[in-house]
């Protein structure tokens, strides 16, 4: 398993809060962006190299444009202290989103933010180029998941995210579960696994899965976290794993224009946040998709996400 394991001391911290940098990573009353010195960076990044409750989000109105004018279009816009983005809508590129890309590379080297792909595992409408166990790419082999769903389809699917995965510079992929079945996603997990598992070329890479109404069985020993999905903050304050490990488990809320003016103000993000099962740790907390909080009513971006996340992992100020 490639998760790292949390110590005696971590468990233990975990009834105060899961400890971050040594100085405040996230400042809340902010209107703009700061200047920060290389030991503030350098300060992020060491934290989220450690093991603690993570904050992800599904965001997606970097794609809006190719030349954004307000930081909420902005990847370089996000809270500092976030550990993981769903790209959601496409994936940054130099040709294609040319501000976009420049933002998620600073992010990932400075801030130490992590990017993933959506790989829509959901309704098998998918073309792409077949692609051997080498990546090496066979353009006279088309591969279309609503008509072929063999063993042989899926984990060609499994290698074309990898490759994208790989090609683009991100960080992982997430897969969206509704809609498939355990055995499929089980045989793109252990496809995956021979490239982003602990014996891969790539073990520093993200193996995600997501799921709304069902968790998939047969991945928990290949996946580095489970996101439990929320369309609508109306269904309540659930904090069940789905049969997952808990500890991988990360409770997103719904903070999208579903949820009118409680996605707008975060709805209840600070409560996942807090929240802590019996024994054990969650995986973290998350929203979906965070992109209206950047108007909160607070007149603050991302007020409430912000505050979200100094919950769940608060700051040390020495």
């Amino acid at each position: 398993m490639k998760q790292l394991l949390y110590s005696a001391l971590a468990i233990a911290a975990l009834g105060f809060g899961i400890s971050s940098c040594d100085t405040e990573v996230e400042t809340i009353d902010i209107q703009d962006l700061y200047t920060y010195d290389a030991q503030y960076y350098q300060n992020l990044r060491d934290w989220k190299a450690t093991p603690h409750e993570i904050s992800y989000a599904y965001y997606a109105s970097w794609s809006n444009t190719q030349a954004p004018t307000s930081w909420g279009e902005r990847l370089l816009g996000l809270p500092d202290s976030m550990d993981i983005v769903n790209l959601w809508t496409d994936i940054p590129t130099p040709e294609k989103y040319p501000v976009a890309y420049e933002d998620m590379v600073f992010c990932q080297k400075m801030k130490g933010t992590r990017f993933v792909m959506h790989g829509d595992a959901s309704h098998f409408h998918h073309t792409f180029w077949y692609r051997d166990e080498n990546f090496n790419i066979d353009k006279t082999r088309v591969i279309d998941l609503y008509n072929d769903r063999s063993k042989e389809a899926l984990q060609a699917y499994a290698r074309w995210a990898v490759d994208t995965v790989v090609r683009c510079g991100l960080d992982g992929v997430d897969f969206d579960y509704e809609g498939w079945d355990n055995n499929s996603m089980t045989i793109v997990a252990q496809e995956c696994d021979k490239y982003f598992g602990p014996e891969g070329p790539w073990p520093e890479k993200l193996f995600i899965i997501d799921w709304f109404g069902g968790a998939p069985g047969g991945c928990d020993d290949y996946c580095d976290y489970f996101i439990r999905q929320a369309y609508t903050w109306q269904i309540g304050f659930q904090t069940g794993s789905g049969g997952r490990p808990m500890e991988k488990t990360v409770l997103c809320e719904s903070t999208g224009a579903e949820s009118a003016d409680g996605g707008v103000n975060g709805a209840r993000v600070r409560d996942y946040a807090a929240w802590e099962p019996e024994t054990g740790h969650k995986g973290g907390f998350g929203a979906y998709y965070m992109d209206y909080n950047y108007k909160s009513k607070s007149g603050i971006p991302y007020k409430e996400f912000r505050e979200a996340i100094q919950i769940q992992n608060p700051a040390i100020n020495k």
